[in-house]
């Protein structure tokens, strides 16, 4: 019970420091890319690192991933995107799309079944919430950064924000 209630004071301190800036141009992801729930979709995204960054107002490129994480309408709020650059040291994040596939010990470190995939470090297994981003299990000391989906449209998936951290502590 206390583990569980750390875990969503830690989610919920995260959501409440989070603050978003506009990407240089928004990503567009076909939707058709993302018609069914729990699929990752790669991106690549341009920004500029923000004025408090050790290399100020540079261009840099983020990769993200994007998934649906519920079916029926289009709304923004059914997708979520964040950066595929684990907080621990680095290492780029995998989706793992079926639970089952994930190693034992990661399964056993999250201590609860998982109805969907997980994005997944290499390094050192830190295992993380497509919804959101928080860090399920893992030496990772946040979840990862996160990208906002702005807008959908009728063919298209707009990501035209991120998490301002990623603009002030990755280097170009």
């Amino acid at each position: 019970m206390l583990m569980l209630a750390g875990l969503g004071r830690r989610a919920w301190a995260q959501a409440l420091t989070l603050r978003f800036h506009p990407l240089a141009r928004p990503v567009i992801v076909p939707l058709d890319d993302l018609v069914r729930p729990w699929r990752a979709r790669q991106f690549v995204a341009d920004g500029v690192t923000l004025p408090t960054a050790a290399t100020p107002n540079e261009p840099i490129r983020v990769g993200g991933m994007v998934v649906r994480t519920a079916p029926g309408d289009n709304r923004p709020e059914r997708f979520a995107a964040v950066c595929m650059r684990c907080p621990h040291e680095g290492c780029d994040v995998e989706f793992v799309a079926d639970p089952d596939r994930l190693p034992q010990e990661v399964k056993d470190e999250i201590g609860r079944p998982l109805e969907h995939g997980v994005y997944l470090c290499p390094c050192h297994n830190s295992t993380f919430n497509p919804e959101d981003g928080v860090n399920l299990s893992g030496p990772a000391p946040r979840g990862l950064y996160r990208f906002r989906v702005t807008r959908v449209a009728d063919a298209t998936v707009e990501i035209g924000e991120v998490e301002e951290d990623v603009l002030v502590l990755l280097q170009p």
